[in-house]
Formats: structure tokens, C-alpha cells, sequence
């Protein structure tokens, strides 16, 4: 490929920069790579499997390869991840403050599978008490680690962890503590799911 590209560019930025758009949940362009949705996969010409977009390098893609970003391999992954994060999800999008400006819901919908295959209990996590502006619903978190980060990247403060293993895994904070950072409220901005919001607009009309 002879277009220049900046040897710090992951391949979901520069797709994204180029109008392709990509699903993805953890990533966000002010954050550090988590790589833990595993949903912004695209395929490489002559890979077995499909790689992640946000921890794989542009420039050393591109130079020597080929990218799909929405070839057959790929849409099954994502309809698979999609499916398992809707899994544990509730059904409450109605009455979800979130609702009708979610990202879990929109590219459930573009990106997604329309037919359920598992039917079992969902999980149910326990709120957590964040401070006066931040209300939790953390039954709805996908452990897209966005929170965490922000508070320990941009608000310089180690607050919000995640906790537990495997289904057992959740996020709260340390020493069952509040936020205290003056930018606690940007976590709301960050969450894509609805799991964190905020407490003075809470079931207020949309205008």
C-alpha cells in the first residue's frame, strides 16, 4: 500500500477515518486499547481466523495485506459476540434511559444476529452507589473497561476496577468507595450500554 499511514494508528482508526464503520464497544479513540469486546474483528487476506481491530497495527496490515471488514468469516464473529453480550443483557430498553441511543442496541441491530438461540436465567449484578451524579444499573454492563480507564487515564484517579472472574466478573469500586473525581459525570458519556447514568435525568422525558 503506498498511502502513507501513521506507525501509531490502530486498523479500527483508520478504517473508521476512511467511513467504514466498525462495531466496537471498549474502543474509544482518547483511551488506551483493552481489546476485550472482541467485537470490531475484520478478516486479513490469508489468516486462519479473524483479528481485533483495535490492537492490530494499520500500518503493518496494510502494507502486507489485505483487509475484510464485512466478509462472511467476519459477520458470523460478530453475530457470535453480539449474541453472547446480549446474553446476560436485560430486556428493559423501554423503560432503559439509555434507550433509543445505545450502542449495544444499534449495532445489535446493524451488526447483530435477529434469531436467539439460548434461553437461561440472566445474571443479575448489584448496584453500586458511585456518588450524586453517576446511578448504576450494572446488570446492564458488557465489561467494556471504557469507565475504568477514564478515571485512571484522564482523571488521573484509581477509582473503578474490575472485580471477580468469569461470569462472576463485574465493575465497581475500590473499598465499596465513591467517585470522587470533578469528572465522574463523563463516565455517563462513555458507558455505550445505559449501565451508568445520570441521576438528575433519570426517567425524563426525551425531547
Amino acid at each position: 500500500m503506498k498511502k502513507k499511514i501513521n506507525s501509531k494508528v490502530s486498523l479500527i482508526a483508520y478504517l473508521i477515518a476512511n467511513g467504514i464503520s466498525v462495531p466496537h464497544y471498549c474502543y474509544h479513540n482518547d483511551l488506551s486499547i483493552a481489546g476485550n469486546c472482541r467485537v470490531c474483528l475484520v478478516e486479513l487476506k490469508n489468516s486462519m481466523k479473524p483479528v481485533v481491530s483495535c490492537a492490530t497495527n494499520a500500518r503493518a496490515v496494510l502494507q502486507n495485506s489485505n483487509v475484510y471488514h464485512d466478509s462472511a468469516l467476519v459477520k458470523k464473529a460478530r453475530e457470535n459476540i453480539l449474541e453472547f453480550l446480549l446474553l446476560n443483557h436485560p430486556l428493559d430498553c423501554p423503560i432503559c434511559d439509555q434507550g433509543g441511543d445505545c450502542d449495544l442496541q444499534d449495532q445489535s441491530l446493524f451488526f447483530g444476529f435477529t434469531k436467539r438461540r439460548f434461553y437461561k436465567f440472566k445474571r443479575v449484578v448489584s448496584d453500586k452507589e458511585l456518588g450524586p451524579i453517576v446511578k448504576t444499573v450494572m446488570t446492564r454492563c458488557i465489561h467494556c473497561t471504557r469507565c475504568v480507564r477514564f478515571a485512571a487515564e484522564i482523571a488521573g484517579t484509581e477509582e473503578l476496577g474490575m472485580f471477580g472472574r468469569g461470569t462472576s466478573s463485574e465493575i465497581g469500586t475500590y473499598v465499596d468507595k465513591v467517585l470522587t473525581t470533578e469528572l465522574s459525570g463523563n463516565v455517563i458519556d462513555l458507558c455505550p450500554v445505559g449501565a451508568l447514568t445520570n441521576k438528575s435525568f433519570t426517567r425524563l422525558s426525551k425531547h
